[in-house]
């Protein structure tokens, strides 16, 4: 009898081992979120990716990309999709070396022509070059950028299970990405 029971801790040993490591790697692989991006324009109108972290850099480069998946309803209350718009891959946009919290990048050459659905949604984030840290991301439709102010930034945050578009001021994005630690 002693047997089968040392043979059964083995198996109970070896799976929570393997458990472990599961859990250790796939934690391991999640970048840290360690700030907040929003949407703001200039004073020309051009749009800006806004940044704000409480890492101890920057992050490296902004993400945009438009959304494919799991796409929410648009004002109207029908889903959008950029299915007319499937080709654009995306673009990558340089954070300027020793940029201090919050800071502002330039979006150039985005909306890229043809111009899409303005319900088709969006994805921006910052993230560090060796994924060790990102931000939170904001998602938007260009709908919805039409009264965006200098001054005031477009950040999308979580309501009951829902993301929702909401605008601060540039002192709360500031406090809410060194809130983000």
């Amino acid at each position: 009898m002693a047997v089968p029971t040392r043979t059964r801790v083995r198996r109970i040993a070896a799976s929570s081992t393997a458990a472990l490591l599961i859990l250790t790697g796939l934690t391991a692989c999640t970048p840290e979120i360690k700030g907040v991006t929003g949407l703001t324009v200039d004073t020309d109108g051009r749009l800006l990716a806004a940044l704000a972290w409480c890492a101890d850099r920057p992050p490296d480069v902004v993400i945009l990309f438009a959304e494919r998946d799991g796409v929410s309803p648009a004002p109207s209350g029908v889903s959008a999709s950029t299915v007319n718009w499937p080709d654009w891959p995306g673009r990558e946009y340089d954070v300027p070396r020793g940029s201090t919290s919050p800071a502002t990048v330039h979006l150039a050459g985005f909306p890229p022509e043809p111009v899409p659905d303005p319900h088709a949604t969006f994805r921006t984030y910052g993230v560090a070059g060796n994924s060790s840290f990102t931000s939170v991301s904001v998602t938007f439709r260009l709908a919805e950028l039409s009264g965006l102010e200098p001054g005031s930034i477009l950040i999308t945050t979580t309501e009951a299970g829902e993301e929702v578009q909401q605008e601060v001021s540039l002192d709360e994005f500031a406090r809410l990405g060194k809130d983000a630690c």
